[in-house]
């Protein structure tokens, strides 16, 4: 099992399928039994706890990131304390579904990039405006980092760019930090202007 903090309060957690196996939850219906997977996640918060010194005493989301052959990856959301809610009256963004701001994806090829950024400024209801876009190569992969993704082109952005591209497991501070950096920034503008 690996972690990784993502943000104060979310935690990126790999795990083998391997491992999953070793713990039974993929012999015959034991994955359907819910004890199994709350002592995985118990297990979970407690390598959360050890690694961050985080304490679990509240509320939980967990989302499946991706689930592939090799491993599951799992963002866990620690919800805020009661004291962080004191203006929550006021505050309507709670009650809203939490969706990233930024958005990450591999391409095999350099192709794929073009043709996905192309089909962008020529989709009328793409808007650019706030959104920045960075270019990578790292691992043999190029990647696309979107970021400041207003709410209103996030459905748009992730429905286009999976015709040509995949929801990278990898983190954007990771490939800021190991990837190569072709374009920061300007990708839309200067790829679709040479190509």
């Amino acid at each position: 099992m690996r972690l990784e903090r993502i943000s104060d309060n979310k935690i990126k957690f790999s795990i083998s399928v391997e491992e999953l196996e070793q713990k039974g939850l993929f012999e015959q219906d034991k994955w359907k039994d819910s004890l199994m997977w709350h002592d995985l996640f118990e297990d979970m918060l407690d390598e959360a706890q050890g690694k961050f010194g985080i304490e679990a005493q509240m509320e939980i989301t967990v989302e499946i990131e991706s689930f592939d052959e090799q491993e599951i990856c799992m963002i866990l959301t620690l919800e805020l304390d009661d004291e962080d809610y004191s203006d929550f009256e006021g505050s309507i963004e709670l009650f809203q579904p939490i969706i990233e701001k930024d958005l990450l994806f591999h391409f095999a090829d350099l192709e794929g990039v073009i043709d996905v950024l192309n089909r962008l400024k020529h989709t009328q209801k793409f808007q650019s405006g706030t959104i920045e876009i960075s270019f990578f190569h790292f691992e043999g992969k190029y990647y696309l980092l979107f970021e400041n993704i207003p709410r209103s082109q996030h459905i748009l952005i992730e429905s286009i760019v999976h015709e040509y591209g995949t929801l990278s497991n990898q983190t954007k501070y990771m490939i800021l930090e190991y990837g190569h950096t072709i374009i920061l920034k300007q990708t839309m503008e200067m790829l679709t202007k040479y190509f």
